[in-house]
């Protein structure tokens, strides 16, 4: 009869162990369709962002990229949380924008991604994990030649002035190509996964 009890608990822990297994890859197939769905909401926001900011450069200079940046960039944010549920910003350690001062999470991102770009491993340069809060993805914004004009070491006295009018507080200057100058936050809540 010991013997019995032995087997049979023994086969309890192996079915046990199968289905922590199924579970666990569930979850990990999950983790990665939200990962997916994080990505694309950061390219859209970028494919809508850029081009934008890009014909206000043409026609109107770094005074009309930084209204595009103070007034549309969040638009965008706002529209695309309300399409997808997931909580879309960006945030800087830097911040330009009040509102865009990292939370703890975002802040080690921010750190992690400086730390991985110093050390020439840029690639990729995201990540994400399930949080209490919710599922959270992070994608780091690096510094690009269009950047540079508003956000570079030598700005023209008229970019200085719109920056004064938009963001009297900016503490976003002083960037240099390939820098990381903050990152794509995007939270999906716990509630609605």
């Amino acid at each position: 009869m010991t013997r019995l009890t032995l087997a049979r608990t023994v086969l309890a822990i192996w079915v046990f162990g199968l289905m922590t297994l199924d579970v666990s890859a569930g979850q990990d197939d999950a983790q990665k369709a939200l990962t997916e769905e994080a990505r694309q909401l950061v390219a859209r926001f970028a494919g809508q962002l850029k081009p934008q900011l890009k014909q206000a450069l043409q026609s109107g200079g770094p005074s009309a990229a930084i209204s595009v940046c103070a007034e549309v960039a969040p638009a965008i944010a706002a529209n695309l949380s309300l399409e997808s549920g997931w909580r879309v910003r960006r945030a800087s350690d830097k911040n330009r924008n009040p509102a865009a001062v990292p939370d703890s999470w975002e802040q080690t991102r921010i750190d992690a991604f400086k730390a991985e770009v110093l050390a020439n491993e840029t690639r990729g340069l995201e990540y994400s994990e399930q949080t209490e809060e919710g599922f959270r993805y992070a994608k780091a914004q690096l510094t690009e030649s269009l950047c540079l004009m508003c956000h570079g070491t030598q700005l023209a006295d008229s970019t200085l002035k719109a920056l004064g009018a938009f963001y009297p507080n900016d503490r976003a200057q002083g960037y240099e190509l390939g820098e990381v100058r903050g990152i794509f936050s995007l939270v999906k809540p716990a509630k609605d996964q």
